[in-house]
């Protein structure tokens, strides 16, 4: 019993633990600063991707507008809709490329323009039945196929999608 009563007596005599200073925050480990880097430049590479994008979005709206109104000419008749079409086309290109260029062009010209200038087709989109309704049909008495209507509606829609965007930096 002796020996119980010392173990306890040892026991009283014990001081009271003293904790350890809290571990600081600051300065991080190499890791932490080594992460906080690389999300900044994650952050920076996704604000110019996000600009870019947006600059880009601005700038080919006039190309979306384009498509929507050549997606409402299929009711109408087919002289009717290649005046619009031509109409629709023209003021694109005065779009992508100014009024000092594209209004003083024929389609020809415009056509080769778009293979020469920032567009993203580098061969022809309209084929010379399309071109000749632009550029004889456009002023005759004649009244165009359906058929060829269709396919100067498609290739116009493609055309329209490979001007380039427009920069607003310089408008």
């Amino acid at each position: 019993m002796g020996l119980r009563m010392d173990n306890h007596q040892a026991l009283a005599n014990l001081k009271p633990l003293i904790a350890p200073a809290p571990v600081s925050w600051w300065p991080p480990a190499p890791g932490w600063w080594v992460l906080a880097i690389l999300l900044l430049i994650a952050l920076a590479g996704l604000t110019v991707w996000g600009w870019k994008r947006w600059r880009h979005f601005r700038g080919t709206r006039y190309q979306r507008e384009a498509l929507q109104l050549l997606a409402t000419l299929s009711e109408q008749d087919p002289d009717t809709q290649l005046q619009a079409v031509a109409t629709i086309l023209r003021r694109a290109a005065i779009c992508a490329w100014g009024r000092e260029i594209a209004s003083t062009k024929n389609w020809r010209d415009i056509i080769e323009l778009s293979l020469h200038k920032k567009s993203k087709s580098k061969s022809p989109v309209l084929d010379e039945q399309s071109l000749a309704l632009l550029t004889d049909f456009l002023y005759r008495k004649d009244i165009p196929s359906v058929a060829a209507m269709n396919k100067l509606h498609a290739q116009a829609a493609i055309w329209l999608r490979t001007l380039p965007a427009v920069d607003h930096r310089h408008v």
